[in-house]
């Protein structure tokens, strides 16, 4: 009994033992929160940023402290952070000094020395430190917006201060990100209106506040756009005429807008600016095709057949700010000019920094007649930045001011072909403060001109004064550079030059209507011109995939790709926005016709800038041959996808629902198959295909292909 007791004993004080020394380690073994990883996207000011290690946590979106996304986040709205593995505290200092401080295990930050609460805490997940995204977005002055898929954070115009400074006033505009902006002034006997727009930034100041400040009486901030890819414009009242100039302000998330009665009190004010100088967004460059050798082209329409040295892209000539009331697939009438005129810049293109210029010569200026007008060409030693400027009627002048340049000889006075030009001038505009290179055209009528590199000579800058007029809606400014890096010992490439952060593997194909729109109907046969689409769509894009293409699909289903709610405009200004964001090679937009007589028939594709038309009619060949529809030809008009698209963009009408020959073809599948396979061979003939890795093969198979 006596042994049974202490051996009862021994093993109690084992059990005591062993509890004891466990304790201590059970909070050693506490699980942190889950993170579940996720696909979503996130974008910024138009650009989608690729992260690593994105997850979900408590239903909301984190990622690691130090991915790369992250820190490429930051970056596009001017902040930096500062965080030493195994600490617990991360600094993230904002384009405009302000410090926000996160701190493990607190649901707690700082935002400028004043505590903001979250959700929850940043927390360790194993070795890794992760941030909770949307209270960070929200600290960075980022409007928050959700979508399907993924999440936006959009810049926000966060102040507008207006001050006198002599004679002149001076109104600055404060953002959350470093400021692109277009600018434009309305002068009439009623009214004196200055506007200023940035594209993709939202506001939660929008309003009308009243100003006493010399010339300016007043400014109204209004929103527009899609929500994903807002632009927010101010609109300074003025007591009468005025010029103005504007002018970054720090890192760039500010400018200020001077004003000022006349041009000498501008000068005054600002020495070193352009009187009623207009800044707008930076422009991806065009690439104009090389000229023929010692045979000038003459002044007849664009060839039908593709040339292996040209891939045009969006013109840094003009592009409308989003205009409402627009119809889907309808092209901008004359009435539709916008009051704020805007460059066509790429959410992308705006993000490029180059390091500051040196001074560059012109060796050489020539002009030959190009197929489309007259261009004139200056030889560079370098990389130069330029920005352009046309007068409205009655005046039409144009001007392109190239910065910090030297012209080597002579002015010279240049001679076109075309009748409405009178004079061409070449000359050194300007020594001090900084050295500028003019190009002044005088036309008799309004004019439309392109700027780019040419072809195979990144050194060499066109101007190429285009034979047709200018969109109704043409912007009036623009600015632009040729940061092209020139390899002299690299072979010549077969590939299309193309914009920066351009995706050269990359197509988007853009199914028309959808969602609150099926666009047109034909019930006698069942068609839905948005079922329709999307059909062939799916179908272009497995042949797509088959050639080695990546493509992305403006919307997969039957829905709106913008805001259901919002205005046609917009809608289709989403589905450039898809394109433009992913710098896709090509934009085609699927469609099929409809006319209130059931007579018309056949396919047609359309076109807008005088470089897509080799695009749209090698497509348009391919389509008739696959398909034995009617051949309706290849046009020129002014569709709202294929005007505001930053690359070479069709719309493909593919036949008429309203016509019975047409509709019975397009109820049957191999008719679809044959369309698709069509427009794939187009796109195939006109590019010469993807470009392939090197050592890789190109994958060979043929359009029409049965879908993965």
């Amino acid at each position: 009994m006596t042994a049974i007791v202490w051996i009862g004993r021994v093993l109690l004080a084992l059990l005591c033992a062993l509890t004891c020394s466990l304790a201590p380690l059970t909070p050693a073994i506490a699980l942190g929160p889950m993170v579940t990883p996720t696909q979503a996207q996130v974008w910024v000011l138009g650009r989608q940023i690729a992260f690593a290690h994105l997850g979900i946590t408590y239903g909301d979106p984190v990622t690691q402290v130090d991915d790369p996304g992250l820190h490429a986040m930051l970056a596009t709205v001017g902040a930096r952070s500062s965080w030493q593995p195994g600490t617990r505290f991360v600094a993230i200092t904002r384009g405009d000094g302000k410090l926000i401080t996160f701190t493990l295990g607190s649901d707690a930050m700082s935002v400028d020395g004043v505590p903001v609460s979250m959700p929850f805490a940043p927390f360790n997940s194993g070795p890794e430190l992760y941030l909770p995204l949307v209270p960070l977005a929200k600290a960075l002055d980022l409007g928050v917006r959700g979508f399907r898929g993924g999440y936006v954070f959009v810049p926000q115009i966060v102040s507008v201060t207006p001050r006198r400074e002599g004679s002149v006033t001076i109104v600055r505009i404060e953002g959350s990100a470093p400021l692109t902006w277009h600018s434009s002034y309305a002068n009439s006997a009623r009214a004196h209106t200055l506007t200023v727009s940035f594209p993709g930034f939202g506001t939660d100041a929008a309003g009308s506040q009243p100003i006493a400040a010399g010339l300016a009486t007043g400014a109204d901030v209004s929103e527009s756009g899609p929500p994903g890819y807002p632009t927010t414009a101010v609109s300074i009242s003025l007591k009468h005429a005025a010029t103005f100039a504007s002018h970054r302000v720090g890192a760039g998330a500010a400018v200020d807008v001077v004003i000022a009665r006349d041009s000498a009190q501008l000068r005054a004010a600002t020495p070193a600016s352009t009187p009623s100088s207009v800044h707008v967004a930076v422009t991806p460059l065009q690439t104009l095709p090389a000229m023929p050798k010692n045979t000038p082209a003459p002044p007849t329409p664009a060839p039908a057949s593709p040339s292996p040295a040209i891939e045009p892209t969006a013109l840094t000539s003009s592009s409308p700010v989003v205009p409402s009331g627009v119809a889907t697939a309808e092209p901008l009438g004359a009435g539709a000019s916008p009051s704020v005129p805007s460059s066509s810049a790429s959410p992308l293109s705006l993000l490029a920094s180059p390091s500051p210029l040196t001074m560059q010569k012109i060796t050489d200026v020539s002009v030959a007649e190009a197929p489309t007008g007259t261009r004139i060409t200056l030889t560079l030693t370098g990389p130069v930045a330029f920005e352009w400027h046309r007068l409205g009627d009655p005046d039409d002048r144009y001007w392109l001011d190239i910065d910090r340049a030297v012209l080597v000889g002579a002015a010279q006075t240049l001679q076109s072909k075309l009748a409405f030009i009178k004079e061409i001038k070449v000359s050194q505009h300007a020594l001090d403060p900084d050295q500028v290179v003019r190009v002044s055209i005088t036309p008799t009528q309004a004019i439309d001109v392109r700027v780019g590199t040419i072809a195979g000579s990144p050194n060499q800058l066109g101007i190429e004064i285009e034979n047709q007029p200018p969109a109704p809606d043409a912007a009036l400014a623009g600015i632009g550079n040729t940061f092209v890096t020139a390899q002299a010992s690299a072979p010549p490439s077969t590939q299309p030059a193309l914009p920066a952060r351009a995706d050269p593997t990359l197509i988007v194909i853009d199914p028309g209507h959808g969602g609150s729109d099926p666009g047109s109907l034909n019930t006698g046969y069942g068609l839905t011109e948005s079922h329709v689409t999307l059909d062939i769509a799916e179908r272009l894009e497995a042949d797509l995939k088959h050639q080695g293409w990546h493509v992305v699909m403006t919307r997969d289903g039957d829905y709106d790709v913008g805001d259901p709610n919002g205005t046609d405009a917009q809608e289709l200004q989403a589905r450039c926005d898809v394109a433009n964001a992913a710098g896709a090679r090509l934009f085609v937009s699927v469609h099929i016709n409809s006319s209130v007589s059931s007579a018309p028939n056949g396919g047609t594709t359309y076109y807008w800038h005088p470089t897509d038309r080799a695009l749209a009619q090698t497509v348009q060949n391919d389509m008739i041959t696959a398909s034995g529809i009617t051949d309706d030809g290849v046009i020129r008009n002014n569709f709202y996808v294929i005007h505001h698209t930053m690359m070479p963009s069709i719309l493909v009408e593919v036949a008429y629902l309203s016509n019975p020959h047409d509709a019975t073809l397009l109820a049957r599948q191999s008719f679809l198959d044959q369309v698709a396979a069509g427009i794939a061979r187009g796109i195939a003939d006109f590019t010469g295909g993807p470009p392939s890795p090197v050592g890789q093969a190109r994958p060979q198979h043929p359009p029409g292909a049965p879908k993965p």
